[in-house]
Parts: C-alpha cells; sequence; structure tokens
C-alpha cells in the first residue's frame, strides 16, 4: 500500500527555494557594499570549508553542484578583486586551481563582527533550542539529498 503525500512536504519544499532566492537577495544586498554578491561569497566558502589544498575549477563546480564554467566566470571575478588566484596546476597544465589571497583572509577578519551580527539578525526569531533542532534537521536532509544527488549522477534514479 503507497503512503499519502503529507502536504506539508510540497510546503517545505518550496519554502526551500523560496527561502534560497530570499537569503541570496539578503546576502547580495549585504555583500554590495563591498563588491561581493552570495555567489562569490559561496565560492570562497567552499574553498575554505572543503579544501586543505587549492581545489580545481572542476572540484568546486562539483561541490557545489554546478558546472565549471560558471564557476571560472566567479573565480574571474574574485581573482580581479583579488580574493582567490587562478593559477595552473604544476602536474597538469590543463588544470586551474583556486588559491585563497592574503587579501581574503583580512577582509573576512575585518568584517567578522559585522558578518556575526548579520548571521545572528537571519535566525533572531528562534530559540536556542530551535536552532539546535533546525540545524540537526537540516544535516539530516542534506545526508538524504546528498545520497539522492550521488544516485542520480551515476544514473541510479
Amino acid at each position: 500500500m503507497e503512503k499519502i503525500i503529507r502536504p506539508e512536504l510540497f510546503e517545505i519544499f518550496g519554502k526551500i527555494f523560496f527561502l534560497n532566492n530570499r537569503l541570496g537577495y539578503l546576502g547580495d544586498n549585504e555583500l554590495r557594499k563591498d563588491d561581493l554578491t552570495t555567489k562569490q561569497w559561496q565560492l570562497i566558502a567552499a574553498i575554505g570549508k572543503y579544501f586543505t589544498y587549492p581545489p580545481s575549477i572542476s572540484e568546486i563546480a562539483e561541490v557545489l553542484s554546478t558546472t565549471r564554467q560558471n564557476i571560472k566566470q566567479i573565480a574571474l571575478k574574485l581573482q580581479e578583486k583579488e580574493f582567490i588566484a587562478i593559477e595552473k596546476d604544476q602536474k597538469d597544465k590543463r588544470v586551474l586551481r583556486l588559491r585563497l589571497t592574503e587579501k581574503n583572509r583580512r577582509y573576512w577578519e575585518s568584517n567578522k563582527d559585522e558578518d556575526e551580527a548579520f548571521i545572528r539578525s537571519l535566525f533572531n526569531s528562534l530559540t536556542d533550542n530551535e536552532i539546535k533542532e533546525l540545524y540537526y534537521l537540516l544535516n539530516k536532509l542534506e545526508e538524504n539529498i546528498n545520497q539522492m544527488y550521488d544516485n542520480a549522477k551515476k544514473g541510479l534514479i
């Protein structure tokens, strides 16, 4: 017997996309003063969070579930602003690697208090327990979506 889908699931699915758009707008608005975008922030954050070495454009594209072309366009803009350096791989000159710069480190360090205030403001309507529960639930949802994503990339679904 097939389970009946809860209507809340459709609402949650839609709200995730809605929130993504709103967060993008708010993030762009916050970063605009420094001539940055949330897509550029996301690329910088992915390099810092997921890699202990300068990743290739392809590796970043995989982490962010986008194309090499999109990442290269964003990376070129960040290189113009001196937030990252695009370097040829030592072993394979066709591979381009992305390295965070000292200017990037100084920028985020100097904006730490402002960034923390912005992030706090996004969650100020939630209690500490609600934040912990949301964190737990989002991680659990991420695990499931990652598994589905991996299966889809392998052609299994």
